[in-house]
């Protein structure tokens, strides 16, 4: 929960600092200093400041609301009235990954690494790679969709906040999507840093793909070729219960029995039912 429970707590030190610098600057109730007119901005400002990370706060915790910020299913983009109506959010976020994207090229990091042959794994800024996907998987939903498809029908968008998996029914579709669209070129798999969402989406990738037996398996693939990734609890355990209701049930299911696929017993033979052997003793 730890990388959860980091991106929790930064909305609510947003929320919390723009507080307490209004109760700081905010003249005291029934008192008769005049107040002007950008003062009385600036005041706002911190206020919508402190209710809208809070807001925000509140819905990640509850892992809902990703739709609030309006970005497009088909295109990936993020209308104009999104950045008006929530750029409090936005722009923080957009500085915080910009200067993150800065650090990394610093560390030798790329913005996407391919982790198996055809596959990507990276973050926001994949785009700058150059490269036109066969399919294109993106796990964000405050960012736009910078990256382009080959086909109109190259996209998949699954909203999640920062930190927060997909459900394993939204594992399931990315798999199903991803693979099918690896046929056809490379995939793309990204959220905002390359960290998180995406790998936790590139694991049961690999495995749908049959490239790996297990999640764990793949991680450890995923780890060699792109170091930075990691998986917090939840990741985890979404991706177990992502393997054991659909990859490891249905095995089972498909696994034949010693009868050729039949899950009952052979009939007896005529010859067994009036008593006779199917070939006779030697006398």
């Amino acid at each position: 929960m730890g990388t959860v429970q980091g991106v929790y707590m930064k909305y609510v030190a947003m929320s919390s600092i723009s507080y307490a610098t209004l109760y700081a600057l905010a003249p005291e109730v029934g008192s008769d200093e005049a107040i002007s007119f950008p003062f009385q901005c600036v005041l706002s400002l911190l206020a919508y400041l402190s209710l809208l990370n809070g807001i925000i706060a509140m819905l990640f915790r509850m892992e809902e609301g990703m739709e609030l910020l309006g970005k497009e299913a088909a295109t990936g983009r993020v209308p104009p009235w999104s950045y008006v109506l929530f750029v409090g959010f936005h722009f923080p976020t957009w500085l915080y990954t910009r200067l993150h994207g800065f650090q990394d090229k610093a560390n030798g990091i790329a913005v996407a690494d391919e982790v198996a042959q055809g596959w990507w794994l990276g973050g926001r800024y994949g785009n700058e790679l150059g490269k036109t996907w066969a399919g294109i998987v993106d796990l964000t939903c405050e960012f736009p969709e910078l990256s382009k498809g080959k086909t109109s029908d190259a996209y998949l968008l699954l909203r999640c906040w920062d930190g927060v998996p997909p459900s394993p029914a939204q594992l399931e579709e990315a798999t199903e999507f991803a693979v099918r669209k690896r046929a056809t070129g490379d995939i793309l798999v990204h959220c905002a840093h390359g960290r998180g969402r995406s790998t936790t989406v590139m694991c049961a990738c690999l495995v749908k793909q049959g490239l790996f037996k297990s999640w764990e398996d793949a991680f450890v693939a995923v780890k060699k070729k792109r170091p930075v990734v990691k998986l917090n609890s939840r990741m985890r355990q979404a991706l177990t219960t992502w393997q054991e209701t659909y990859i490891t049930s249905q095995k089972a299911a498909d696994v034949p029995n010693q009868w050729g696929g039949c899950a009952c017993a052979p009939r007896e033979s005529v010859f067994m039912r009036k008593g006779f052997q199917r070939y006779p003793s030697k006398v």
